[in-house]
Parts: structure tokens; sequence; C-alpha cells
């Protein structure tokens, strides 16, 4: 916990915080950037084959609001991607 990260979605600067960390249960950050405040959360339960990984997420802020009204469906569709790319790099093994 309490790991700073930096990075860009959607074109907008972000800057985060590592706020909840059990591992193989939970991790959840904070995000901050121009006219958004969102909390992320990934709930991580074991099964028979893996895991399942389900995702949460609060944003607050004009450009949250504005970006939800222009884009409603964005936010699902990169968390698809995000928990795809996560699948992949599982299936891959181990980090070197």
């Amino acid at each position: 916990m309490g790991a700073h990260f930096k990075w860009r979605i959607f074109g907008v600067s972000i800057r985060s915080e590592v706020v909840e960390f059990v591992p193989g249960e939970r991790i959840a950050w904070n995000a901050y950037g121009i006219g958004v405040n969102a909390y992320h959360a990934w709930l991580i339960t074991s099964s028979g084959s893996g895991s399942h990984v389900l995702t949460e997420e609060t944003q607050y802020g004009w450009a949250a609001r504005l970006g939800s009204l222009v884009f409603p469906n964005r936010m699902s569709h990169f968390h698809q991607i995000w928990l795809e790319r996560l699948a992949s790099s599982a299936q891959s093994g181990s980090p070197r």
C-alpha cells in the first residue's frame, strides 16, 4: 500500500496511489486528474481453474460526467480490455 504511480487514459494524465492491497484478494487505488476523482478496485477470488477478477469503479467530477454523457459505454469497454489483457498476462505465466 502507499505506492504512487502516474498514467494516462483517454488523453488525461492521472496520479494514483494504492490504498488497499490484500495479496490474492483485493487491490484498490485512487485516481486524480483534471476534472476527475476516481476510485478503482479489483476483487480477486480463487476458483478451481484460476481466479476471477471483479472490477469496481466510482468517478466524480465534471470530466467524468461529461465522458459518461458523450461516451456512455466507454468505461465498461475499457474495463473489459483491462481484464482480457490481465487474463492474457496471467496465462503467460509468472513475470520474469
